[in-house]
């Protein structure tokens, strides 16, 4: 849609009501820019890509939030759309529906605004994917963390002496999958590096003692 598509529309929608207010307070299309700079300030490099967020709450004086008054719902419909096509016309992927809302500020300036965003993940978008084993099994990686060393009980036991107990542990972090060494007496090597934490993408090696285990991304 673009900012300036946004503001025509905007204006056709809601011409009337606040035409009469807007000369003194807040305009959408301000709203409309920040909104943008906000998801291009807050966007993270994840496995699979750009992620960006997909919940915004504007804080609003109380003037300013009295003036959108029976017209917010779609004022903040017309951002959903204006967050959400920016996003895929730069291929940003969303963890969910883009939501905007209004919230009243009394400490809030006339005029002035701030936004909050927040990535609000739905359940099927968690990343993830399996640690190929060795001998062909596969450990998922989800919301569980999976930790790996010699102490039973671990998601993976390595009977190996160069193992520690506690020797490393693999988790979702937001959109990243992270490996994170324990503080092992051997180390942890990734793609052939020695490391204490590294994100892993599709097909990276962990090597743990003599044992080599593929990170497969869903």
């Amino acid at each position: 849609m673009g900012l300036s598509s946004f503001e025509s529309r905007i204006e056709r929608l809601v011409e009337g009501a606040f035409a009469r207010t807007s000369k003194r307070g807040l305009q959408p299309a301000e709203i409309g820019r920040r909104l943008i700079r906000e998801i291009e300030i807050e966007r993270r490099v994840g496995v699979k890509g750009v992620v960006a967020p997909n919940s915004f709450t504007a804080i609003l004086s109380s003037r300013d939030y009295a003036d959108f008054e029976g017209f917010s719902s779609t004022v903040c419909a017309e951002l959903e759309k204006l967050a959400t096509e920016h996003c895929s016309q730069n291929h940003y992927r969303l963890p969910g529906p883009v939501t905007v809302k209004r919230v009243e500020d009394s400490e809030q300036k006339l005029n002035t605004f701030a936004i909050s965003t927040e990535f609000e993940e739905e359940e099927n978008f968690l990343v993830g994917g399996f640690l190929l084993l060795p001998n062909g099994m596969k450990v998922v990686v989800d919301k569980q963390v999976v930790s790996i060393g010699r102490m039973p009980g671990s998601s993976i036991v390595i009977d190996d002496p160069k193992v520690s107990r506690q020797h490393a542990q693999v988790y979702v972090d937001q959109d990243r999958v992270i490996l994170a060494d324990l503080g092992s007496t051997n180390g942890t090597k990734v793609n052939g590096a020695r490391v204490t934490r590294a994100e892993l993408k599709n097909q990276y090696e962990i090597v743990i003692g003599e044992t080599h285990i593929v990170f497969m991304e869903n």
